[in-house]
């Protein structure tokens, strides 16, 4: 074990810097969330289509990240009975790529980077309205992980699942309570 996945208890949360944190290195076992985190997470920051966040120890070295955009649905994936207006499509925030190096990973990083993400969109929505947070799971893995959180599946694809705003708040508010 190297003293970077010794060092777990060294590791803080940080707005994704391309020139301070080392992408290179990080890999999370899926060539698809390496890449992205590695060659346009950048890009992406800089066209305004995410934000991305790290778990970084002080040397710059990535133990996870997370993304943000803003999104919304539309209309036809609405979930019925659950109190949104049916003519309007839901201001969303969407979690678009989440992952944990492989040094790191079965050591809770994943619920680390997933209650960061859902305190940035809670925080978010006094500046921005969104009703909920969306993400499209990219497999079962990753689904199971979003459901066990209480996110639930959209009518359009078993895959892409939603959490309240209000979910989000309370559960944030559970977890540092320490419930």
């Amino acid at each position: 074990m190297t003293d970077f996945e010794r060092g777990i208890e060294r590791l803080v949360f940080e707005h994704f810097d391309a020139h301070r944190h080392q992408r290179t290195l990080f890999d999370c076992g899926r060539p698809k969330l390496n890449e992205y985190l590695q060659k346009r997470l950048n890009q992406h920051m800089r066209k305004g289509i995410a934000v991305g966040y790290v778990l970084a120890d002080p040397e710059g070295r990535i133990a996870g990240y997370v993304t943000h955009s803003a999104g919304r649905l539309p209309i036809t994936v609405i979930p019925s009975g659950k109190g949104y207006p049916p003519d309007l499509p839901l201001p969303t925030t969407l979690i678009g790529r989440m992952a944990v190096d492989r040094r790191f990973q079965g050591r809770g990083l994943g619920a680390a980077l997933l209650v960061h993400a859902l305190r940035m969109a809670v925080q978010t929505t006094e500046l921005v309205a969104s009703t909920v947070i969306e993400v499209d799971a990219l497999d079962d893995a990753a689904r199971s992980f979003y459901l066990r959180y209480g996110f639930c599946e959209l009518p359009d694809d078993a895959r892409h699942l939603y959490l309240p705003m209000a979910d989000a708040r309370t559960l944030i508010t559970e977890i540092l309570d320490g419930k």
